[in-house]
């Protein structure tokens, strides 16, 4: 019999430290607000080193948790899952607002809006994105959505002066309202024909109905996903990402591209992997999801390689990626003996910290680049960079060649995982258009490659590495050694397997 992922047992009551990390979290964020309105402006740099604090404490009980959540369960009568799957995703989130929060002060100085409600939101935002990882019941996942929105709204137009910030704050915010309200009528539907809000109970209720579907639960299941959707940047749900990133300040860029996305597919893969897996209406969803990979494949390459700015690149290059990731989605959450199917779960979960890892590495290089009054992401800008600063061309280059697959970095095996699951589970168009639209993207990363390694034009101002901050260029050694170590470890895995599998060294 096919069953929920991460099987999750008998709902507990109230366990404070099921949502421990969370709690921690949040309560930062409530303790910054409280700070802030005794900091001088002069000292608004002690705020980061707080939201530091809390970060680091909240990652310290999520290895916490991971030790201690052996045996999945949920807790607060079912609506919280206490369990791997979501620490895992917590430590992801949790690494990419630290290394955000290391970089934004001196960004923040430097465009002359460093205000102590930035750190704020950013915690609050964060609390909403482990809340949304490991959240079983659909009230929870609306709930968690709605915390980290409104905090992305504000931080999206944080920049007070800037026309473009706030245009990019006022289309995040009519299209995410759009959004929560499909995510809303989806829910209601499902409700409706399962007459149930918990995960576990939904797919119970799926399980006792037998090979009958109703075409509300359909419409209702296609309403979710649409709302999930916008958040993972999937085409044709993507019109925000480009404006709304090129827009909003670069370190609120940094932190929304990785972190949404993260927590989006942790939510997507809760909810429709595992408990709208049972296989008649997984038969249904599938095309879907399927056809939501290509679009986003598809339109996210194509439409990167007319980009000149950095940022509307990568956030094209990041559509490109949901659809990368929707193929983990796709592949069938149970055998053909109805056992559970992780191969899939996997691939996505590699491909999240492949891809946070790397995003954020290619955004630092933007922030540290950014100068007083502007973000310096045009492709201009870019050019001659290696003459300039060539360790944090150099970082650059690493990062494109990991987001456009090259081996043996993270990038590679990210793409290598999720292409190997679908081949495996017999979808090989999809694996196909993976791969071909891999190949429309190496383009555009090169492209922005070689322009760092083309002479500066002679009136181009002279920058030297002297004038990259110790704690931008940690974050850059940080990113460039977690591309290469997750890529050089599987690496060594995957060859010490199939030598123990010849027989080369005791398995």
């Amino acid at each position: 019999m096919l069953a929920a992922l991460p099987p999750l047992s008998t709902p507990n009551g109230v366990d404070i430290l099921g949502i421990l990390p969370e709690v921690i979290l949040g309560g930062g964020f409530v303790m910054l607000l409280l700070l802030d309105l005794v900091t001088s402006a002069s000292h608004r740099g002690w705020l980061a080193g707080f939201s530091l604090v809390a970060v680091a404490a909240s990652f310290g009980s999520t290895v916490w948790g991971w030790f201690d959540a052996a045996t999945p369960h949920t807790v607060y009568f079912g609506s919280f899952a206490y369990d791997r799957f979501g620490l895992f995703i917590n430590a992801i989130i949790l690494v990419s607002t630290a290394l955000v929060l290391v970089i934004s002060p001196q960004y923040l100085n430097r465009r002359g809006m460093h205000y102590g409600e930035y750190y704020s939101l950013i915690l609050a935002a964060a609390t909403g994105m482990m809340l949304l990882a490991g959240a079983s019941s659909l009230m929870v996942i609306f709930l968690a959505i709605e915390l980290l929105s409104i905090a992305l709204y504000i931080l999206s137009g944080f920049n007070r002066h800037e026309p473009r910030s706030q245009e990019a704050a006022l289309k995040y915010l009519l299209l995410g309202g759009f959004a929560s309200g499909f995510l809303l009528f989806g829910r209601a539907l499902i409700y409706g024909e399962t007459g149930h809000t918990q995960l576990a109970q939904i797919f119970s209720a799926l399980q006792s109905s037998g090979n009958s579907v109703d075409p509300l639960l359909m419409a209702g299941i296609a309403l979710l996903f649409v709302g999930l959707a916008f958040k993972i940047s999937a085409a044709p749900f993507h019109t925000w990402t480009p404006d709304v990133y090129q827009g909003a300040p670069t370190s609120v860029t940094t932190f929304m591209s990785v972190t949404t996305k993260v927590a989006a597919f942790a939510a997507l893969i809760r909810v429709f992997t595992y408990t709208l897996g049972e296989p008649t209406v997984y038969d249904r969803w599938k095309i879907m999801v399927y056809f939501v990979a290509i679009a986003s494949m598809v339109i996210g390459n194509v439409a990167a390689l007319r980009q000149t700015s950095l940022k509307r690149m990568l956030g094209y290059s990041g559509i490109a990626q949901a659809g990368y990731i929707l193929i983990g989605v796709v592949v069938p959450p149970f055998t053909a003996q109805g056992s559970v199917n992780t191969v899939g779960t996997v691939g996505s979960l590699y491909y999240l910290a492949a891809y946070a890892v790397t995003n954020i590495g290619a955004f630092a290089v933007i922030t540290i680049m950014a100068g007083r009054g502007e973000d310096m992401d045009s492709y201009d800008s870019l050019r001659g960079l290696a003459f300039r600063r060539p360790y944090v061309a150099a970082a650059m280059g690493l990062f494109l060649l990991s987001l456009g697959g090259f081996p043996p970095t993270a990038g590679f095996f990210a793409k290598f995982f999720v292409f190997a699951a679908a081949i495996n589970a017999h979808e090989v168009p999809l694996a196909l258009w993976g791969i071909a639209t891999s190949a429309i993207s190496v383009f555009y990363y090169l492209r922005v490659a070689l322009l760092m390694y083309t002479r500066p034009r002679p009136d181009q101002a002279a920058y030297n590495w002297s004038r990259t901050s110790l704690s931008g260029g940690g974050v850059l050694l940080l990113t460039v050694g977690g591309t290469l170590v997750l890529g050089i470890f599987v690496t060594l895995v995957l060859n010490l397997a199939i030598l123990a599998q010849h027989g080369a060294i005791p398995s």
